[in-house]
């Protein structure tokens, strides 16, 4: 097999989707194995938005087990930094959650 050679979080993605799924899933609280899981990585719904838009443009991955399906989203800049403990999702953001719900 090939090494493959990547940085950033495309490649904490991927290493964590073929390394840890089972990590990941026990995150969720998904007691699903993840040899059952579907993975979609990178998948691409189109970019073209606007604001407010409820475009889905491109995850980093689509995870499905039997019962849920997870969108995949891996952003580290600042993370350290924000004072914050939790996240306030916009409008077109909670629509994109209930159309995929």
């Amino acid at each position: 097999m090939a090494k493959i050679v990547g940085y950033g979080e495309d490649s904490l993605t991927l290493w964590a989707l073929k390394q840890r799924l089972h990590d990941v899933l026990r995150e969720f609280q998904d007691k699903h194995a993840s040899s059952n899981c579907l993975v979609f990585y990178r998948p691409s719904f189109g970019r073209r938005s606007r604001k407010e838009s409820s475009v889905f443009g491109e995850f980093d991955a689509l995870v499905v087990s039997s019962k849920n399906v997870y969108l995949i989203e891996s952003k580290w800049d600042n993370l350290g930094q924000s004072k914050e403990n939790r996240l306030v999702l916009r409008r077109e953001q909670t629509l994109r959650h209930r159309i995929f719900s």
